[in-house]
């Protein structure tokens, strides 16, 4: 499965109380803090059995590293995928949620609003690809129905049901690789 990487790089105007701002910026999402040295730290998400099907791809397994060069915060975001939906589809909400960051720690701007914007349209769109999923199994239920009737078959009928679903899944995931699709 295709994973995400994007570094991002802003200017810190104040450095007062940087650390007590990224720690909350982070936690009020759940993500984990580790502190690594004196100018670098690590929030990170722990890998589940069911990221696959959690509806905010804010809480599937990614990590969040962030360097701080005197004023410069160099962000590196990575999210590894979860072998259903391919997290690349996902490069707006995660662009957006470290942005406001930046207009967090630079503006002390409200950020929950804009956040929660850009999740409730990630769950729109993952909404519609578990649909197109649910549709490719639907697909290949029929086929293997006739197909069983045809041959009596019942293992054919169970792997049109399976290529089906694992199909429209793998199809969806390399379009969305080809096309970089990241609008809404």
């Amino acid at each position: 499965m295709d994973f995400y990487r994007k570094s991002f790089e802003f200017v810190v105007d104040n450095q007062y109380d940087l650390e007590e701002k990224l720690t909350h910026y982070f936690e009020r999402y759940n993500f984990k803090k580790k502190r690594k040295s004196a100018n670098t730290f690590t929030f990170f998400k722990k890998s589940s059995l069911v990221d696959g099907w959690k509806m905010n791809p804010l809480n599937w397994e990614s990590r969040i590293t962030i360097i701080q060069n005197l004023d410069i915060l160099s962000i590196t975001y990575y999210v590894p995928g979860n072998m259903q939906i391919t997290p690349i589809a996902f490069q707006k909400l995660y662009a957006d949620f470290i942005g406001n960051l930046d207009l967090f720690i630079n503006g002390n701007q409200n950020f929950t609003e804009s956040n929660a914007l850009q999740i409730a349209l990630a769950k729109q769109k993952l909404t519609k690809y578990y649909l197109k999923v649910l549709l490719g199994i639907t697909f290949g239920f029929i086929i293997g129905f006739f197909l069983e009737k045809l041959t009596g078959s019942h293992f054919l009928a169970s792997l049109c049901v399976f290529l089906g679903g694992y199909g429209s899944l793998k199809l969806m995931n390399h379009n969305i690789t080809v096309n970089q699709t990241i609008s809404y």
